[in-house]
């Protein structure tokens, strides 16, 4: 698949959303005939499945270091943390125009299997057995929560909120600070570009 034409499609989904995903949108934006476009198989499909082998990969990639790293439960927590918003920042454009990117049957529908929760289980075990967490029973619950609180959040602020102060590293920082901390703590994290008061969107 030609990449300048799969760069000019993620260009058209991030803008636009997937109806912007036709032979002729992207033969216009790209300078070239419908022909080619088709030619090299450029379709929602075929352009949906490779961004989500990209994400696929990417999880997997990113996810090593906070699972591998040396510290405790919590500071690999932390990380990991990091790491998943750092995987939504690669993907921005596929994660803003939909909401099942990490579910199984997507993923399995582009010939992709992946332990989502494999990472979070063995921190939250290592949190434990070092006493820095205290994760409740239902561990899966848990993760599904907190990931999907962290993931939804940020890939909502970067793509409808970069414009006012929302970048990358200050969505990240916010967003872990807050479910690090509580809603109760003196949240530093949470002031992109300015002091207390000022007003953000």
């Amino acid at each position: 698949m030609d990449q300048k034409l799969v760069a000019v499609a993620v260009e058209l989904l991030d803008e636009e959303g997937w109806p912007a995903l036709s032979l002729d949108r992207i033969a216009e934006r790209a300078g070239v005939s419908r022909a080619t476009v088709w030619r090299h198989g450029l379709t929602r499909a075929s352009v949906e499945a490779l961004l989500r082998r990209r994400l696929v990969a990417d999880y997997r990639e990113l996810m090593w270091a906070p699972l591998t790293m040396d510290g405790s439960g919590r500071d690999r927590l932390t990380a990991a943390l990091h790491s998943l918003c750092a995987v939504a920042e690669r993907n921005l454009p596929l994660l803003a125009h939909t909401e099942e990117a990490f579910h199984g049957p997507d993923l399995d529908g582009v010939g992709e299997q992946l332990d989502f929760f494999g990472p979070w289980l063995r921190i939250l075990e290592a949190g434990a057995a070092d006493s820095t967490l205290d994760p409740p029973e239902d561990r899966e619950r848990y993760v599904v929560a907190l990931t999907n609180l962290t993931l939804l959040t940020y890939v909502h602020l970067r793509a409808f909120h970069g414009p006012y102060g929302w970048t990358a590293a200050s969505t990240a920082d916010c967003l872990i600070d807050l479910l690090a901390s509580g809603y109760r703590q003196d949240l530093s994290g949470c002031r992109p570009g300015g002091g207390p008061g000022r007003r953000r969107r």
